[in-house]
């Protein structure tokens, strides 16, 4: 059994409804945090568990509402009796490392009871997380400065899910997420109802590119997130969006949602 939460679903601008992406990965002895926005301890909580309860986060990139609730997590974490197990970018480390620093300079990094796994900022990379557990990196298309990754874990004998956000269409993503059983991919803009905007300028994707994505990569299920501030109410326009007349199921799942992989 393969479950993900969706801790939250919206971008850098959340609403009531939608706080800043956040996943949780779950599967038998396997649980993975993937990104640490401002409000993940809250996220946390909200899915019926304690910051103690994640050992490994994958952080896409440094913007702020993918990484702004390390120190939070970190600090909610020093009487944990397992380490973190972080990996990212080499400039999102940093990124991190720094976030730790200004928010509690009292501390020493002796408090964080982190371990740092540096991951490819050129190309694809491949780590074990855990027996039977694989996590496969690639860099997208990303803004000057900010190296982006893709991610997709593979399960031996089980499924497989990729996760894709902040980056515009592009090969690189369709050859990672080739026959993924769930795209988890951003929909920060609405072809349909935002007919006038360019997501590529701010490096970003619409429900109908994502759509196309997933299907180009043999995806059977795609799920939108990072869904953009002024879309977000119209789940249904962007699942019909994303669908486009196919066979492709779509999922807009709200904050705090579980979602069943098929194994």
């Amino acid at each position: 059994m393969l479950e993900i939460v969706f801790l939250g679903t919206g971008g850098a601008f959340p609403t009531k409804r939608r706080s800043s992406t956040a996943l949780l990965i779950e599967a038998a002895d396997f649980r993975m945090l993937v990104e640490s926005g401002p409000t993940i301890v809250q996220q946390l909580a909200h899915a019926g568990l304690k910051s103690a309860d994640i050992e490994r986060l994958f952080v896409s990139h440094s913007h702020g509402d993918h990484s702004l609730g390390f120190p939070m997590l970190a600090l909610n974490r020093i009487k944990a009796t397992t380490r973190l197990q972080i990996y990212a970018a080499q400039d999102t480390i940093s990124t991190l490392k720094m976030l730790w620093t200004l928010a509690y300079a009292d501390f020493d990094s002796n408090y964080l009871k982190s371990d740092w796994y540096r991951l490819s900022d050129r190309g694809v990379d491949e780590v074990e997380l855990a027996p039977g557990v694989t996590l496969h990196t690639v860099v997208v298309p990303y803004p000057p400065g900010v190296t982006t990754l893709a991610a997709r874990w593979d399960f031996d004998g089980g499924p497989s899910l990729a996760f894709v956000t902040d980056t515009i269409p592009n090969t690189a993503t369709i050859q990672f997420a080739r026959g993924c059983d769930l795209l988890v991919h951003e929909a920060s803009y609405s072809a349909v109802l935002q007919p006038e905007a360019d997501p590529s300028m701010h490096f970003h994707s619409t429900a109908r590119q994502a759509g196309e994505i997933a299907r180009q990569a043999g995806c059977p299920r795609l799920a939108l997130v990072h869904i953009g501030l002024e879309i977000g109410e119209y789940p249904d326009v962007l699942a019909e969006e994303a669908r486009a007349d196919t066979e492709l199921e779509v999922i807009v799942p709200e904050d705090g949602e579980r979602y069943r992989l098929p194994t």
